[in-house]
């Protein structure tokens, strides 16, 4: 007998055990969980500016969500640019992000 209310139950297969097929982007979720492990705020954040070392080249360079990097769209196509910069030169891709600085 179930008591309560589970979300769980709304919940389609798809949702439950979403697989993405596109390598890249498989690639860029691998690298930002590795990140988890050495930094708890993004390695291209400035604390004592608040500046993203990624935007360097544009006027406002002020990070929008303050050195959290799950889910950071400039973070993500940063590293899908670089995914296919090291696709384009043949070089093997790296398995975790201290590994993506030695390329």
């Amino acid at each position: 007998m179930k008591y309560g209310y589970s979300d769980e139950e709304d919940l389609n297969e798809y949702e439950l055990k979403r697989e993405i097929k596109d390598p890249k982007q498989r690639w860029v979720i691998r690298i930002i969980r590795s990140m988890k492990n050495y930094y708890k705020k993004c390695p291209y954040y400035d604390i004592k500016s608040g500046e993203c070392f990624i935007k360097l080249n544009v006027e406002d360079t002020k990070c929008t969500r303050e050195g959290k990097y799950e889910g950071c769209p400039i973070l993500e196509a940063f590293l899908a640019e670089r995914y296919e910069e090291l696709k384009k030169r043949g070089k093997p891709i790296p398995y975790d992000f201290r590994d993506l600085a030695i390329m």
